[in-house]
C-alpha cells in the first residue's frame, strides 16, 4: 500500500521525503539500466512522471514553480540559504532523467565554486535515490545512466569560456551570476544562446544582489531587460531553514543585525539596495585617463599578483615631472599560468616599459622562492610587495589618492570592471572573497611602489600686465640696482684690481 500524506498537514510543513514501493522498484530499475518495470509505453511514461516526483518532492512551492516554469530565460533573485542552489541542482538532474544522451552545464563563478556548491550534494542525491550516477572527479562530469551528462565548470575568465564552445546544451545553469569577474553578456550572447539553439535549451541564472547594482543579472532581475521570468523568494520561503529564520530574528533583536542595513536588504531579504560603503575602491569621472603627458622622463613600476587557479595578474603604472598623478598604463591577468610563462610575460612587458622596480607578492613560500628564481635567472629589477599588515588602510590610502584624482585610470581596462564589482565582507575587514582582486591587488602594490607625490610645481610666472606682473618686474630692477651699487663701491684707483671688500678684514 502507498503511503500518503494527510491533506489535513498544514501548509507550510516540510514535503514529504517517503517513498512508495512503486518509486523504490522504479529507482532500481533506472540504477539497472532498464527500460521501465513494465512492457508498454504508458508504464515507461508513468516511469518519467515518477522520477519527477521523486526529484521534485524534496522542493517547495516557490522552488517547484521556478523548475515547472515553461519559459526557456528564466532567473531567480533570492537571498542566502534561500535554497536556490538546491532548486537548480534538482533541475539539472530532472533534465537529465528525463531525456536521454543530453548535456547540462553547471557554471559557477570558479570551478573550485561549482565543485563546492553542487557537486557534491549531486553525489549525495545519487545515493540517496540510487540514480546510478558515474562521477568523474577528474573532469567533473556526471553520467547517468541513460547517457546524459551534466558538466560541471568555472567561469573565471576567457579561458574557462571557450571551453564551453562548440557544445550542445539543453539546459545552462548560471550560479551566483551578479558575481562573475568576466562579461556575463558576452557569455551568454556569444557561447550559451548558440549552444542552446541545437535543442532549443533554457538558461537558468540564479544569484543574490550585489552590491553596486550592476551588470546584466541586475538589468535582468531588477530593470525587466532581456524577457526573463524572474522569481523571487527568501530564507523565510524555505521550510529547511526555520531554525536559520530564528537565529536571523534573535541577530536582529539583540542588534547584531539592523534590517535597515543595505547588506541586511541584499542578504536576506534579497533586494537590489546599493551600498557605496561596501565597494572596496572607489573611483569616478575625474579618474579617468584620456590622455597622457608628453614626457621624456617618465619612470614605471609593475606589480604582479601570482596565482594559478586564481589568475596571476600584471599591472603597469608610471609617473613623470610634469604632473602629479599616477597613471595605470596597462594590465594582463591569465590563470594557470606555468613559471615560464610568467617569465616571458614580464620580459615583454620590460620591451616596452624601462621598469624602475617591479614588485611581486611573496605571500605564500613558492611565490619566494619564485622571486628569488626570477632574479637570479634573468637579472630582471623585481623586488617584493610591500606588505605592511593593514591592507584595509592602505586601500584606504590608495582610495584618498583616488578621491583627489591623482590616479588616472584608461576607462577600457578590465581593473574598473573588478572596482566595480569588489566589496568588503561584512565585517569590512577584508575583501569579500567571492570576488576577484587580482587586478586590484597588482595595483595596490604598484601604487605602493610608486613616487609621483614627490612632484613639485613649478611657479607658474604671472599673466603679462596683471598686478603680479608689475610687482615681480620691480623687484627684479630694485634687485639689479643693488647689484650694480655694491659693484660701485669697489675703488679700483685706491686698492688696485683684484682686491674684493672681503680683502679689506682679511688684511
Amino acid at each position: 500500500m502507498e503511503k500518503t500524506v494527510s491533506s489535513s498537514k498544514k501548509k507550510d510543513s516540510l514535503p514529504a521525503m517517503t517513498l512508495t514501493s512503486r518509486e523504490v522498484l522504479e529507482a532500481l530499475a533506472v540504477r539497472l539500466g532498464q527500460e521501465s518495470v513494465g512492457p508498454n509505453d504508458a508504464q515507461k511514461r508513468q516511469r518519467k512522471r515518477s522520477h519527477v516526483l521523486n526529484i521534485e518532492k524534496a522542493l517547495f512551492s516557490e522552488q517547484v514553480d521556478f523548475v515547472r516554469d515553461p519559459s526557456r530565460r528564466k532567473a531567480a533573485i533570492c537571498s542566502r540559504r534561500s535554497g536556490k542552489s538546491f532548486a537548480a541542482g534538482r533541475y539539472l538532474v530532472k533534465e537529465c532523467l528525463d531525456n536521454e544522451r543530453t548535456l547540462c552545464v553547471y557554471i559557477a563563478r570558479t570551478r573550485e565554486a561549482a565543485k563546492r556548491i553542487l557537486w557534491t550534494s549531486l553525489k549525495e542525491l545519487n545515493q540517496k535515490y540510487r540514480l546510478g550516477i558515474r562521477f568523474n572527479n577528474a573532469d567533473l562530469i556526471a553520467t547517468f545512466t541513460n547517457e546524459s551528462q551534466i558538466i560541471f565548470t568555472g567561469a573565471n575568465d576567457a579561458s574557462d569560456v571557450d571551453k564551453l564552445r562548440g557544445a550542445a546544451f539543453s539546459l545552462a545553469v548560471l550560479d551566483e551570476a551578479a558575481f562573475f569577474n568576466i562579461n556575463l553578456q558576452e557569455l551568454v550572447n556569444e557561447v550559451l544562446t548558440p549552444a542552446l539553439l541545437d535543442k532549443d535549451g533554457s538558461l537558468v541564472m540564479i544569484s543574490t544582489p550585489n552590491s553596486a547594482c550592476t551588470g546584466f543579472f541586475y538589468d535582468i532581475t531588477e530593470k525587466g531587460k532581456y524577457n526573463f521570468s524572474v522569481h523571487r523568494w527568501t530564507v523565510k520561503n524555505n521550510p529547511y531553514m526555520r531554525h536559520a529564520v530564528r537565529a536571523i530574528e534573535e541577530d536582529i533583536k539583540n542588534g547584531i543585525l539592523r534590517p535597515g542595513d543595505p547588506s541586511f536588504k541584499r542578504e536576506y531579504l534579497g533586494l537590489w539596495v546599493r551600498d557605496d560603503q561596501d565597494i572596496v575602491y572607489s573611483y569616478g569621472e575625474h579618474n579617468l585617463l584620456h590622455e597622457t603627458p608628453h614626457s621624456d622622463e617618465w619612470e614605471y613600476v609593475m606589480g604582479i599578483d601570482l596565482g594559478y587557479h586564481d589568475a596571476t595578474a600584471f599591472v603597469v603604472v608610471g609617473w613623470c615631472p610634469e604632473s602629479p598623478y599616477l597613471y595605470i598604463v596597462d594590465e594582463y591577468k591569465e590563470t594557470q599560468m606555468l613559471i615560464s610563462e610568467v617569465e616571458d610575460k614580464i620580459k615583454r612587458f620590460m620591451s616596452d616599459y624601462n621598469f624602475t622596480s617591479i614588485v611581486m607578492d611573496t605571500g605564500g613560500g613558492s611565490s619566494k622562492m619564485l622571486l628569488e628564481s626570477f632574479k637570479q635567472r634573468s637579472g630582471l629589477p623585481l623586488r617584493a610587495a610591500k606588505k605592511t599588515g593593514d591592507k584595509v588602510g592602505m586601500i584606504k590610502l590608495m582610495n584618498s589618492d583616488l578621491a583627489s584624482a591623482f590616479i588616472k585610470v584608461k576607462p577600457e581596462m578590465e581593473l574598473l570592471k573588478e572596482w566595480d564589482k569588489l566589496q568588503y565582507n561584512k565585517a569590512k575587514t577584508a575583501e569579500d572573497r567571492r570576488y576577484d582582486n587580482h587586478l586590484s591587488d597588482a595595483a595596490l602594490y604598484a601604487w605602493m611602489e610608486s613616487k609621483h607625490f614627490f612632484f613639485e610645481e613649478a611657479e607658474k610666472p604671472p599673466d603679462f600686465g596683471s598686478e603680479e606682473y608689475f610687482k615681480q618686474l620691480e623687484d627684479k630692477i630694485e634687485q639689479r640696482l643693488l647689484e650694480e651699487q655694491d659693484t660701485n663701491q669697489y675703488d679700483k684707483e685706491l686698492w688696485g684690481e683684484g682686491y674684493q671688500d672681503i680683502d679689506l678684514w682679511a688684511n
